[in-house]
């Protein structure tokens, strides 16, 4: 996927690559391995968490404000545990419908889609 590869170069940056924080990889089930796969494959000492919502899989029966309302609290408490330098939202439903409630609830943190 050598445009993802362009695309998460630019987004993440080279100082990013020099942290001890994680990057945090959301999906809302096993897909986005896929997307980690090329991660690992473009930072390799990087470290990286993978959150699978398995609770809350399948995202296309949930209602928008519903389901903006649980990814927005589950990712107050993935933040507060992990403390990411940054989350890559991996799942084409969260990040059409939640990225930007998500960057508004937790401006701190950069979050790609």
């Amino acid at each position: 996927m050598p445009g993802m590869q362009e695309t998460m170069r630019e987004r993440i940056g080279e100082t990013t690559m020099r942290t001890d924080r994680p990057v945090l990889m959301f999906d809302s089930g096993i897909g986005g391995l896929t997307v980690l796969r090329e991660a690992r494959v473009l930072m390799p000492d990087r470290r990286f968490i993978y959150v699978a919502d398995d609770a809350g899989f399948p995202y296309g029966n949930w209602e928008e404000q519903a389901l903006s309302e649980h990814v927005i609290a589950l990712f107050g408490r993935l933040l507060a545990k992990h403390d990411p330098e940054i989350a890559v939202i991996a799942c084409n439903t969260a990040s059409t419908l939640v990225l930007e409630p998500l960057r508004q609830a937790f401006p701190q943190i950069p979050f790609v889609g």
